[in-house]
């Protein structure tokens, strides 16, 4: 069972200062996040290699290097979808799972291909880093992941639109005895602006959990990114 310290945490702009206690669980176990400053590619071979998969493509051209013609009347700018993925692993039995191919999601107009947009910002990140410590003073886990997105896509001049918001794992320390799991469980998407001019957004709901033979205590999130915004909310649930 958890013993919440904080209750429900919502960090807007988590300064990173200080790291936050977030509960104590019957183990022992004080379970505290950090958010981990100037995490920028260059620092992390995850990061690299996300950079370089996620360079957008000209507008209207496929995997193929071929234009495609696109079916205007199909587009409809104030529906906001997924067409990426909404399920997936982050970190399995205590191991980074890195698949930058396809592991992400976007938030776009129906009707109309991440390519099809133009004006998207350069990634953006955010990195938090969770870990444990039992009663003796040792850490039992550490985890630092990165969370990444591209904003301000717009269709003809119209829309923010969100594309590649992902969870990429950095680094992944476990103690004898302890095992960690880390997934995107559920991904929504919804308009926060107007028929007119859309502003899209999409949620990602990850889940930690730390287990022993003894307990498991799990730790859920939500990530929301922005399509007119490079910053990223977190909302801890209890």
């Amino acid at each position: 069972m958890k013993k919440w310290l904080l209750g429900l945490v919502v960090l807007q702009s988590f300064s990173g200062a200080a790291d936050i206690e977030l509960f104590r669980d019957d183990q022992g176990v004080t379970h505290f996040l950090e958010e981990v400053e100037n995490s920028v590619p260059g620092t992390n071979h995850n990061l690299d290699l996300w950079s370089r998969s996620t360079e957008p493509r000209g507008t209207k051209e496929n995997v193929g290097g071929l234009t495609e013609e696109l079916d205007l009347a199909a587009v409809v700018l104030d529906k906001i979808v997924n067409l990426g993925k909404k399920v997936w692993t982050v970190i399995e039995n205590g191991r980074p799972v890195v698949n930058v191919d396809t592991q992400y999601a976007n938030a776009l107009p129906a009707g109309v291909r991440a390519q099809d947009l133009e004006n998207f910002s350069a990634l953006q990140f955010r990195s938090f880093r969770r870990y444990g410590v039992n009663l003796y003073g040792a850490t039992v886990y550490d985890v630092t992941y990165t969370l990444v997105h591209r904003f301000g896509g717009q269709f003809e001049g119209r829309g923010a639109y969100v594309e590649s918001a992902t969870v990429l794992p950095q680094n992944v320390q476990v103690l004898w005895g302890y095992n960690v799991n880390f997934a995107v469980e559920n991904v929504s998407t919804v308009n926060l602006g107007t028929k007119e001019n859309p502003i899209a957004s999409v949620a990602l709901e990850t889940s930690l959990t730390v287990k022993t033979v003894l307990q498991e205590i799990r730790i859920k999130n939500i990530y929301e990114f922005r399509g007119d915004s490079s910053r990223v909310s977190s909302t801890e649930l209890p």
